[in-house]
């Protein structure tokens, strides 16, 4: 089931870095707290970026057997100039 929330991102951390990049971080959405996972390499670097509980994301992904929100692809929904420059633009040349 896809799904698309918007939150505050809060409690990023590296999960593992070798042999595949696997991110966790906890999505605080209006009515709820959702579990997030980005394993695709080029998300997982960038988000890795964010500081906690700073930036508002809009995300979107599907649901695993653990009920975590599995991240393909995500938006910062009010970005700083640092951000712009070295999250969202690698983002839209990918």
């Amino acid at each position: 089931m896809n799904r698309s929330c918007i939150g505050t991102a809060d409690k990023i951390r590296l999960v593992s870095a070798f042999p595949d990049m696997l991110v966790r971080f906890t999505l605080h959405a209006k009515n709820e707290d959702i579990n997030c996972l980005v394993a695709k390499k080029d998300l997982a670097n960038l988000i890795m970026f964010l500081e906690d509980n700073t930036f508002e994301l809009s995300v979107f992904g599907h649901y695993n057997s653990r009920k975590q929100l599995v991240v393909e692809k995500f938006v910062v929904r009010n970005p700083d100039s640092f951000i712009r420059e070295f999250v969202l633009k690698p983002m839209k040349s990918a």
